[in-house]
């Protein structure tokens, strides 16, 4: 599968007929809050398994699925990184959706097969001007008669939403492109209207525009963000102008953003429109991201996040949760940050992150302690560890069913992301009893 060569969607889709996609998210049995019933179910794990990848910051270039051996990616550059992270992202939550939604109703045997046909229909049925230039609109008969060929206008629609370009010249210019998720999350919004509502493909425009608004309140709340200290350097204009290139908003809508980004915008001037848990969660991860371009956040941009945290109707503990994702991922990923010139000071985001998890275990101490004493095999390593050194395979239970017990307790969840390993040393050495080898410290 080479993401340059066109035919690359063919070859995906054969890659994943001998490698089937699983019908559960990794993520499951990650809970961010106590009662599930709170948020969607699927949504949370949704949550818990793209955030790794990159894609809730505009940065998709680490694969969905570490241990999958993707065909030809020891030669894939960052465009290609990118092309399969998204792809195998958004099949993985389409399949695992509509499982979970067909459960005890459909004896659907395929999952993938219509998950495909779903994906190139949200990209090939879109509004005219989201589409890539030159290609010509399909209606929906031609898309089931022209199989063979949409694979082909599907490749480039893909690939033109996934690479944002400069106006001039036409060259590719690397940076981020924070409106993925929504692409992702929109495609199944879309496939549960399909399922469940039985919408017909001309509605897909109606929910283009409810995208374009949030699209819109986004770089609004980007605005006002880096407008916090009440002035805008160059930095932060280059930075949410090339936001502005990648919304793919209606050139009337941009120019009222420009008119904002001069003058400058409040929390309280936007209005926020009703929407999913996960886009408002979204939302919060990236204005996160902005304000620690700077390296520092300030007492400005803790008020303006404690605001925004209320007027997304979240809770307090979220933003704990996304500020320490984010943390997890710049510490594991910050080399491919490419937002700013500055990229954050991971040394410091370290050290925060484990003063953070030290906090958050002391907290949640008796729960992880009665949690490992009904773990019978991970308290018998533990209590054995203490007198004598684990080999490396127990040293990886432990480390495994720690793990497992984090996923369980929503206070601790966000440190079981990848990046958030920091925490396995400081929960043995809060333990109430001496369980920390000396093998554990390396």
């Amino acid at each position: 599968m080479n993401p340059k060569k066109e035919g690359w969607f063919k070859k995906y889709i054969e890659f994943r007929e001998n490698s089937p996609l699983g019908l559960q998210l990794p993520s499951s049995g990650i809970r961010i809050f106590e009662d599930v019933g709170v948020h969607n179910e699927i949504d949370q794990a949704i949550y818990y398994f793209l955030q790794p990848t990159g894609l809730f910051y505009g940065i998709p270039e680490v694969f969905p699925f570490a241990d999958v051996e993707y065909p030809r990616s020891q030669y894939y550059d960052r465009d290609d990184r990118s092309l399969v992270t998204m792809l195998d992202s958004v099949m993985a939550c389409l399949v695992a959706d509509r499982h979970f939604l067909l459960a005890g109703l459909s004896d659907e045997s395929d999952h993938f097969s219509p998950a495909v046909n779903q994906l190139q229909e949200y990209y090939l049925l879109r509004p005219r001007e989201w589409r890539a230039k030159r290609i010509r609109p399909f209606s929906s008969l031609r898309l089931l008669r022209l199989r063979p060929y949409r694979h082909r206008r599907f490749e480039r629609e893909f690939q033109n939403r996934l690479t944002v370009k400069p106006p001039f010249l036409k060259i590719r210019d690397p940076f981020a492109n924070i409106f993925l998720f929504l692409d992702l999350y929109h495609c199944l919004i879309w496939q549960r209207r399909r399922l469940m509502d039985g919408a017909e493909t001309r509605e897909l425009s109606s929910q283009y525009q409810e995208q374009l608004v949030q699209r819109e309140t986004l770089l609004k709340l980007i605005i006002a963000t880096v407008y916090v200290d009440r002035e805008i350097d160059r930095d932060d204009r280059r930075l949410v102008k090339r936001f502005f290139l990648a919304s793919r908003l209606p050139a009337k809508r941009l120019a009222a953003l420009n008119t904002l980004l001069s003058r400058g915008l409040d929390l309280h001037e936007i209005e926020i429109p009703t929407m999913p848990w996960l886009i408002r969660r979204y939302f919060l991860a990236q204005v996160l991201m902005i304000t620690m371009l700077d390296r520092t956040i300030d007492q400005d941009e803790e008020d303006l996040l404690s605001r925004l945290v209320e007027r997304l109707g979240l809770w307090r503990e979220e933003l704990d949760q996304s500020r320490a994702a984010l943390s997890s991922f710049l510490v594991t990923h910050g080399d491919r940050l490419r937002y700013h010139a500055q990229p954050p000071n991971l040394f410091s985001l370290g050290e925060q992150l484990a003063e953070k998890a030290a906090i958050a275990i002391r907290l949640n101490l008796d729960r992880v302690v009665n949690e490992i004493r009904e773990t019978q095999e991970l308290y018998t390593l533990l209590m054995k560890s203490a007198k004598e050194p684990l080999t490396e395979e127990e040293k990886k239970k432990v480390q495994d069913q720690l793990m497992d017990i984090l996923k369980t307790i929503p206070a601790l969840a966000i440190f079981a992301l990848p990046g958030g390993g920091i925490i396995l040393p400081i929960v043995i050495k809060l333990l109430p009893f001496n369980l920390l080898p000396s093998s554990f410290e390396n």
